[in-house]
């Protein structure tokens, strides 16, 4: 329920709420011209600063980060779960919602305290987790849960069908909350609101989405960036037979193919020199490198200096005796002797090498003479030519081959997986129906709420409400006999609205609320209008809910009310009108 909504902005006029029905009233200024209309009052702005609180998304273009919102803060107290929450949220710090620590404790939401301030807050979307838990039974943590990934129930698309918002086009059909609503999401959570089971469309998105990847390939496939890649199947069969076939042709061919004697004694000793040319280039790559090695080694070689060591013991007024003397001119001749030794190695190691390579380099010229002489006589022979010949053309025959049977294969796993598909939409299908026969209590409980109220708006008129379980999810219908005028489709929305609202009020959940917009209303008559009023009046006081309707005041007096309804009791004060203070935030702006 909905206690009361207030703001740090001065001139917003703070609104206190009661059970049962609250009528929120837009009356026309008297020194207003008649042209003027009620649309900036702040009907539909109500609705959207409810959504604000209960943690909708504040893009750049929200009502909440205009200039003249932006640096005010709104606060809402509700009734949730059985205990008082306030939370509060302004346009500067969208992301943020504060609340007082302890009741945060004992929601179970991290808060985090501004050290300047000490005020505390929590994150949005924990919030939102929060009130998804809270009202429509969501895991507390989505985390890890059946509903941490897309195309899952949400609070956010739930929430939304107790207060559709005009801005975003929910008064267009029942079924759907905002005009963009995608099927997957409307049907997702209306399974769901309404007791079915929800994985179904979930698990059919699921299967649209790899059909729209799959449409994508079969339409490359026919002409389009694909279709020299993969085709048909069908079309491809016969081209991989043809092409196997060839190139078997071809290889029979090549192993058919003889060579005078004294030409395959030519083509080996061609062969082998090839071979030993290969060998000789790979030796010359590690000659070379441990030539460069032995290089570098031999350039770092040294004597140590022992002149450092006499000037040390000078400075430090240590005079050597003859024998330490000795000692080192011993060991420096020694030293000598061993790096020359060390460096006469390296060279002569380096000779080697040189020697090795420049040897391998003769051979390898050689070789390659002797090739050369032996292929001109191959080639002026014409055996090899042939040979070569029938070699290239069975190597393009049996690439030829492959290509295509890699073509069948992708041709035949698009036609598979359509298939696939196929069947798992019909096993889908085939769970929408055991999940409507399963649980039929759900249904019903909706159909006889959505025939009990079409009964009540119309005294010469039946509809009902139908669940269907199609190939392409669940649909839901809502039908009132007579033209299609825009009426009495606000008296369908009206309906599902009612019946989702009685359902979860009645197992105390659900917002504990509803509100309709002026906007439900246009085009429907008085009769219907009361009417609804009424039947929203009853749901809410059986479950001592709230049904809250915004409405222009010269509606709302020309209504011949129910004598249950106190007219007075239901109107809240104060009521907006559009004079330039008159509105919800008592001033204009853009």
């Amino acid at each position: 329920m909905i206690v009361s909504i207030e703001s740090s902005l001065p001139t917003f006029k703070s609104l206190h709420f009661h059970p049962g029905l609250n009528v929120l009233l837009s009356s026309k200024a008297k020194d207003t011209q008649d042209r003027r209309t009620r649309n900036s009052a702040g009907k539909s702005s109500f609705v959207e600063l409810i959504q604000f609180l209960l943690g909708a998304k504040c893009d750049p273009d929200s009502l909440f980060r205009n200039p003249a919102l932006v640096q005010h803060s709104f606060r809402g107290s509700f009734r949730i779960g059985g205990q008082e929450v306030t939370v509060e949220r302004g346009g500067s710090n969208h992301g943020r919602v504060i609340l007082d620590k302890g009741v945060a404790d004992r929601l179970g939401l991290a808060t985090k305290v501004d050290k300047a301030s000490g005020v505390a807050s929590a994150s949005n979307a924990d919030w939102n987790e929060f009130l998804g838990h809270a009202m429509f039974g969501l895991p507390a943590r989505l985390k890890g849960s059946a509903y941490d990934e897309s195309f899952t129930p949400g609070f956010r698309p739930m929430f939304s069908y107790f207060a559709r918002r005009s801005g975003s086009g929910s008064f267009i059909s029942p079924e759907r909350q905002a005009e963009q609503q995608r099927r997957w999401d409307w049907q997702v959570n209306l399974s769901y609101l309404l007791g079915l089971d929800w994985r179904a469309p979930f698990d059919l998105q699921k299967v649209r989405e790899r059909e729209r990847v799959l449409d994508e390939l079969k339409k490359a496939s026919k002409g389009g960036a694909l279709g020299h890649l993969i085709g048909t199947a069908a079309e491809l069969r016969p081209l991989v037979v043809v092409a196997e076939d060839h190139a078997a042709r071809l290889r029979g061919r090549l192993e058919r193919f003889e060579v005078v004697e004294s030409y395959k004694e030519l083509a080996a000793e061609a062969a082998n020199a090839k071979a030993e040319m290969q060998a000789i280039a790979r030796r010359a790559v590690s000659l070379r490198e441990t030539l460069a090695h032995l290089r570098g080694a031999i350039e770092q070689e040294h004597s140590a200096p022992t002149g450092d060591l006499r000037r040390l013991y000078a400075s430090v007024g240590v005079e050597l005796p003859g024998v330490a003397t000795r000692r080192f001119e011993d060991v420096e001749r020694f030293h000598q002797s061993v790096l020359a030794n060390r460096r006469a190695y390296l060279a002569e190691e380096i000779g080697r090498t040189e020697a090795e390579l420049q040897s391998g380099a003769e051979r390898s010229a050689k070789l390659e003479s002797d090739r050369s002489r032996i292929l001109g006589l191959l080639h002026s022979g014409g055996a090899l030519d042939d040979f070569v010949d029938l070699q290239r053309l069975l190597a393009e025959a049996e690439a030829q081959a492959a290509s295509l049977r890699e073509r069948l294969k992708a041709a035949e796993a698009l036609e598979k997986d359509t298939t696939q598909l196929d069947i798992d939409r019909a096993n889908i299908k085939l769970r929408l129906i055991e999940s409507l026969r399963g649980r039929t209590s759900h249904i019903e409980e909706a159909m006889l709420l959505i025939g009990g109220a079409i009964e009540g708006l119309y005294d010469d008129r039946a509809g009902k409400f139908e669940v269907e379980a199609t190939d392409n999810g669940p649909e839901f219908r809502i039908s009132i006999q007579g033209d299609r005028g825009t009426g009495i489709s606000n008296m369908e929305i009206f309906c599902l609205d009612y019946a989702l609202f009685s359902i979860w009020t009645k197992r105390g959940r659900g917002p504990g609320f509803l509100i309709h917009d002026s906007n439900l209303f246009d085009g429907v008559d008085e009769r219907q209008v009361t009417q609804a009023m009424k039947l929203g009046k009853d749901a809410a006081d059986a479950h001592s809910g709230q049904y809250i309707v915004c409405m222009n005041s010269d509606i709302f007096d020309s209504l011949a009310l129910d004598p249950e309804i106190d007219r007075a009791q239901a109107v809240l004060k104060p009521t907006l009108s559009d004079a330039e203070d008159g509105g919800l935030f008592g001033l204009r702006f853009d």
